[in-house]
């Protein structure tokens, strides 16, 4: 495991606590349906440009949302291991890409977070979902894992 420090607002990337693997069980779990919002290829309409803060503000929105998006799962003491804008997410990032376009992928933050109750299980304890700005604010758009 490594330990990272949360970098300037300014920077395209927030990375906070600690980051673990993604265990090869994440890549099976079933998805939940998508938002009403959501194209119909699960793409976000009316997503806008993320703003200096929109990182910060991407993983705020997808730590108040947890227990909504997990349901059947112990959310609380939630944590965000990493946040980045979807061009620096690597994997993640270049599934939003793939999925969406390059317009949709510059205005979405990639999100981990950790269960740490749902611990020792690797699958249960970790989750990935994809936010953005819309017009009443930050939300969750899509549960990667």
């Amino acid at each position: 495991m490594r330990t990272w420090h949360a970098l300037s607002a300014i920077a395209a990337t927030v990375i906070i606590g600690t980051t673990g693997m993604l265990s090869a069980e994440a890549a099976v779990q079933p998805q939940p349906p998508r938002p009403a919002s959501a194209s119909a290829h699960g793409c976000p309409a009316g997503i806008l440009p993320l703003t200096t803060a929109g990182v910060q503000h991407a993983a705020s929105q997808a730590l108040a949302e947890a227990a909504k998006l997990y349901p059947g799962l112990n959310t609380r003491g939630a944590e965000v291991m990493a946040a980045d804008r979807s061009a620096f997410a690597g994997v993640r990032g270049r599934e939003v890409r793939n999925l969406c376009g390059a317009k949709v992928a510059a205005r979405t933050v990639v999100v981990q977070m950790l269960f740490p109750r749902m611990l020792p299980s690797a699958s249960l304890s970790e989750s990935v979902v994809f936010a953005g700005r819309f017009a009443h604010g930050y939300r969750v758009w899509h549960v990667a894992h």
